[in-house]
């Protein structure tokens, strides 16, 4: 009998590896620019996810748009190339026009008036985006939106005379500029640096730390000084990638994933002043503005909120905005 093959097959077999179960990978895009402090905390949590689940679960992040923008990530979430997205209200607005409330322009004048509203508005938002199919398993902050401009803009007239970047995904958006006087230019978000460059566009509206981060300052060297809008942020699934995960993994995800949008919350109000004071450093101009321009813009914006509430936001959500807005300012102004 010859022993040389069983003893060779023997060990051949104690030099293969082990099997190991192959792990589940979520692969998450998102706009947030490689080594932001949006991007670092999100690979925190693909790492904090792997340490929770025992490796049995991991995170790829496609960032910078470097997977398209935040349009084309939904699409990509639908058919299964992407698992997850951290994306803004803006996108989420594709998804269901709820989200859009959140983000009015001139609506909010102060973090803690859009937080109170928020808290309550969320949980709706949340409920309507499940039944389109997505998973909110945090939310979190952008920011606020500014107007960074080649020249310098203070009132609408000024910016009536641009081009302004507009979402070549949101027509209806793009209507209302239009019917305001404004000049919108639709645009993906990943074409935007290029269109600055070549002239296709002279103005956009965008949050301080992506300003920074995308460099878009370096071409739209003046911030006009008014909050235009508050944006906030989500790390979402699609129901199918969600379903995927078994449950000890979804109590994982979910915790890690809120206490990260809670950590993102506390830093981001901070970041966006440093990111602020780093652009001034670096040749940023903030265009201040006086009470009365102030008004002339909030004056343009009312006129155009009952085409927002009929042909953008559903006048249900719209309604509940305003409400819990004047409740908050009005238990603010009492006295105590």
């Amino acid at each position: 009998m010859n022993l040389r093959i069983p003893v060779l097959c023997f060990l051949a077999s104690l030099l293969l590896p082990l099997r190991v179960e192959a792990a589940v990978v979520v692969r998450l895009g998102t706009l947030a620019p490689s080594g932001s402090s949006w991007e670092l905390i999100l690979r925190r949590m693909g790492a904090e996810w792997a340490q929770a689940t025992s490796d049995e679960l991991r995170l790829r992040i496609y960032a910078g748009g470097t997977v398209g923008d935040e349009s084309e990530m939904i699409r990509k979430m639908r058919i299964g190339q992407l698992q997850a997205a951290a994306i803004s209200n803006a996108g989420l607005a594709e998804i269901d026009p709820g989200a859009y409330a959140l983000m009015l322009p001139m609506m909010f004048a102060s973090y803690d008036e859009w937080d109170y509203v928020r808290q309550r508005v969320n949980p709706l938002l949340e409920e309507k985006l499940k039944e389109k199919g997505f998973v909110v398993l945090a939310w979190s902050d952008v920011g606020w939106v500014y107007f960074f401009t080649k020249s310098p803009m203070r009132s609408p007239a000024d910016l009536r005379g641009m081009k302004l970047a507009g979402s070549h995904t949101e027509s209806r958006t793009l209507d209302i500029f239009k019917w305001a006087g404004f000049n919108p230019v639709p645009i993906s978000t990943v074409d935007m640096m290029t269109g600055l460059q070549t002239g296709l566009i002279d103005s956009l509206y965008l949050p301080i730390i992506l300003a920074e981060g995308s460099q878009y300052y370096r071409q739209a060297p003046h911030m006009t000084e008014m909050k235009w809008a508050p944006l906030q942020g989500a790390v979402v699934m699609h129901e199918k990638g969600w379903a995927g995960l078994t449950a000890d993994q979804k109590t994982e995800v979910l915790r890690i994933t809120l206490q990260v949008g809670e950590d993102l919350r506390a830093t981001n109000r901070d970041q966006e002043e440093r990111s602020l004071q780093a652009m001034k450093s670096r040749g940023l101009e903030v265009v201040p503005l006086s009470d009365e321009l102030v008004n002339e813009w909030t004056e343009t914006v009312k006129k155009a909120y009952p085409r927002v509430r009929e042909s953008l936001v559903p006048p249900a959500i719209f309604d509940e905005v305003v409400r819990l807005r004047d409740e908050y300012r009005k238990t603010a102004a009492a006295p105590r």
